[in-house]
């Protein structure tokens, strides 16, 4: 009988860590979730510092699915600060694939940044020397939440990225 329940108890054990290990193996495929695109579907200007936008945002996700339920940061112009950005809205990102998402957004320049110097980006046509510092807030599908930071994203390397399936 004491090996019936010596065996009984390791059965019990290793499929408890078998459901474990399981269970686990998609939240380790968070880690491999990629930004693999952005681009600027629309934008209007909202008043002379401020502006509304939505983005095209692709997502590579092997993970399961999740909604960003806020998306704050600020971008850099060589550095210095440009503007700052958030979401309007949610985003549902759907779980095991590559999609690209709208983000609707508003943004404002930052306070010492001129109309001027905005106007003579654009003309210029290129988004070299941008970066980003980003926070987002994510919620899984049972309620769990997480927020995650990243600092130092190079807008132009995003943009130049193929924007893949939509």
């Amino acid at each position: 009988m004491k090996s019936y329940g010596k065996t009984l108890v390791c059965l019990a054990a290793a499929a408890l860590l078998a459901c474990l290990f399981s269970g686990c193996s998609s939240l380790r495929k968070v880690k491999d979730i990629k930004v693999t695109s952005c681009g600027l579907e629309s934008y209007s200007m909202q008043g002379l510092r401020s502006l509304s936008a939505v983005l095209a945002l692709g997502i590579d996700n092997p993970a399961m699915s999740f909604t960003v339920t806020s998306l704050d940061g600020v971008i850099k112009y060589n550095g210095e600060d440009f503007a700052t950005y958030t979401t309007t809205g949610q985003v549902e990102v759907d779980g095991r694939c590559v999609k690209v998402y709208d983000v609707p957004c508003t943004a404002t320049l930052s306070d010492g940044v001129r109309m001027a110097t905005l106007l003579s980006i654009i003309r210029k046509g290129s988004m070299e020397g941008f970066t980003t510092d980003l926070s987002a807030k994510v919620r899984l599908r049972n309620g769990m939440g997480k927020t995650l930071r990243f600092k130092g994203l190079d807008i132009q390397e995003m943009m130049n990225k193929d924007s893949g399936p939509k």
